[in-house]
Parts: C-alpha cells; sequence; structure tokens
C-alpha cells in the first residue's frame, strides 16, 4: 500500500512477528528513501526490533544437509554461519543440492568458503568419521 504524505510517497509493510507466540501483525511505514517513519502494531519492543531487521536486513541463517560419499551416512547437516538474505535462500539451496562431502568431516569445518560469493561459509554441524 502507498499513500502521498507531505511530497513524499509513503509504503506500508506489513510484518508477521515470530519473536514470540503472540504473532503480531506489525505495519512498518516506510518513505521512498526507505527510511522508516513508524511501526504499528507490534505489542513490545521486540517486535519493533525484529520489525526494524526485517525491512533493512531480511537475512536467515540456512539449515540443511548435504549428500555424503563413501559414507555410512547419506546426509550430514550443515548451516551458514552467518544470515543470508531471505530472497537467495532457494538459489543457496539448489547450489548445496548439488554439493557431495567425503569423511572425514569435524564439526565447525568450513564445507564451501564464501557460499555463492556472499560472504558466509557454510560449515558442518556434525562429525562425519571415516
Amino acid at each position: 500500500m502507498c499513500k502521498k504524505e507531505v511530497g513524499k510517497i509513503i509504503k506500508e509493510k506489513n510484518i508477521i512477528c515470530i519473536m514470540c507466540p503472540m504473532g503480531c501483525l506489525i505495519t512498518v511505514t516506510i518513505d521512498d528513501n526507505g527510511d522508516i517513519l513508524r511501526f504499528s502494531g507490534n505489542l513490545c519492543k521486540e517486535g519493533e526490533k525484529y520489525a526494524k531487521a526485517e525491512c533493512t536486513f531480511a537475512g536467515r541463517v540456512l539449515t540443511t544437509t548435504i549428500l555424503t560419499q563413501n559414507s555410512l551416512r547419506k546426509l550430514l547437516p550443515v548451516k551458514t554461519n552467518q544470515p543470508i538474505p531471505k530472497e537467495q535462500l532457494m538459489d543457496a539451496m539448489v547450489f548445496i543440492s548439488k554439493l557431495k562431502v567425503k569423511p572425514p568431516v569435524k564439526v565447525g569445518q568450513i564445507i564451501v568458503k564464501n557460499l555463492m560469493d556472499m560472504q558466509v561459509d557454510l560449515v558442518a554441524t556434525d562429525e562425519l568419521p571415516m
């Protein structure tokens, strides 16, 4: 939804907060420069922080599994060591689905450095013994 307010185009973005079980529907009002003007609908300050983060950088830590080779286990759990942009999650999953790892692998070991040029690493979250 866009409105005109004192010569500026105003956008409203609705976000469902996931910080607690309340699930507040927060409306964030943003001007045409991308600056946040106000929040409404949140019942606590945590909701405001969450909504602000979603508007400035909607990132998620990606947790998934990759295939293994030469191991009794078929899958190894992995995660990104930092959040990646939410809109790149599916592209990252496609990339990761093509990977295979061979033992040995230790917890915290980097499986892919600088995943898809996003300045995040894909790391193992479990051991993969020989």
